[in-house]
């Protein structure tokens, strides 16, 4: 897999010319044609001559933009225990002076994310984020609408600068986070950790897809999302398990061209997949969401119900993307094929 970074290093003379170089690597044929992908560029060194960096990303709209980080940030304001597990992963925990919206992701992180100091357990208002004087806010990028944290320029123009991820309207891929990743590595100046990672990472689910062309049969395999007891479809480009379960050897089954819907008894029923995969947002009480599923009464002649081939799925990696990516790539595939990958 090729990996793109979203970095520039911009000084004052190159501030004004610095642009953006297009990638070649579009993933899985995004549904907005001709959609510019950003790659990175790395002239600089590190140490004291790596500020002030400049970070490409998008808005919550998708519109692209660049945020320019004068010195090393010291007081950080993060929304979203995605973005909270990245500063306690990649060692920035102690610059947090604030939280909000931790929403339950149940990952190993939980302890620590609760030791961060809280703004308030939903969205902070302006007037709360101001009065901590952040360097930064780093967010997830739906905390970005009017009657939320407003505009980027808002913060912008008060002289604090934004860098967010989880963007849904960029869509969702593995590329996609990674590149979220090397943001942060150049937003704090720990590349050789978040490179570290990521090789790690690439080279675990590269060894995963040279395993599955061994595969003698493609299951085809129905992903359900879940939440507050109803089941959601997911488009490929509001997830990430699509690619886990084709890279695995599966075929990941589309049922609609409108992108994401409410899922139906008989559309699961019409569909009837050989292997379903369900997770459910905000719920860490795994068997209970399986024998949910195949306890129920309208299923129990689709295929993957009647021979019991179920997977339950950690919610954050398998949709928004989450530190433990790997590791659940690993898990779908010896659900897909068991006999390459020792599953059951």
């Amino acid at each position: 897999m090729k990996r793109s970074g979203i970095i520039l290093l911009v000084t004052m003379s190159l501030f004004c010319s610095a642009c953006a170089k297009t990638t070649s690597d579009t993933r899985r044929g995004t549904e907005r044609a001709g959609e510019e992908q950003i790659e990175a560029q790395q002239p600089h060194s590190g140490g004291d001559d790596h500020y002030p960096v400049s970070i490409k990303m998008y808005t919550n709209e998708g519109k692209e933009t660049m945020q320019t980080i004068e010195q090393e940030p010291q007081k950080v304001v993060v929304i979203g225990s995605a973005i909270a597990e990245l500063m306690i992963e990649f060692g920035q925990k102690d610059k947090v002076s604030g939280l909000g919206y931790p929403d339950q992701s149940f990952s190993k992180y939980a302890e620590q994310i609760a030791e961060l100091p809280l703004i308030t357990k939903s969205w902070p208002s302006k007037e709360a984020v101001l009065a901590l004087k952040p360097d930064i806010i780093y967010s997830i990028s739906s905390a970005f609408k009017e009657e939320l944290l407003g505009d980027i320029s808002f913060w912008n123009d008060r002289g604090i600068p934004v860098v967010s991820a989880v963007n849904f309207t960029v869509g969702r891929s593995i590329d996609e986070y990674f590149k979220e990743i090397d943001n942060f590595g150049v937003t704090f100046n720990v590349e050789e950790k978040t490179d570290a990672y990521i090789k790690g990472q690439n080279d675990r689910i590269d060894k995963v897809k040279k395993t599955a062309e061994g595969a003698e049969k493609t299951p085809k395999v129905l992903f359900i999302g879940g939440a507050r007891d109803t089941y959601y479809y997911y488009p490929p480009s509001w997830c990430m398990i699509d690619e886990m379960i084709e890279g695995a050897g599966g075929e990941y089954m589309k049922l609609s061209k409108d992108g994401y819907i409410e899922l139906s008894t008989e559309s699961i029923i019409a569909a009837n997949p050989e292997k379903i995969i369900i997770t459910e947002f905000q719920q860490s009480d795994r068997e209970a969401t399986k024998k949910k599923l195949l306890s129920n009464d309208s299923l129990q002649n689709v295929s993957a119900i009647k021979t019991g081939n179920v997977m339950v799925a950690e919610y954050t990696s398998a949709i928004n993307g989450g530190l433990q990516l790997a590791d659940l790539y690993e898990d779908v595939a010896a659900f897909i094929h068991p006999e390459l990958f020792g599953g059951k």
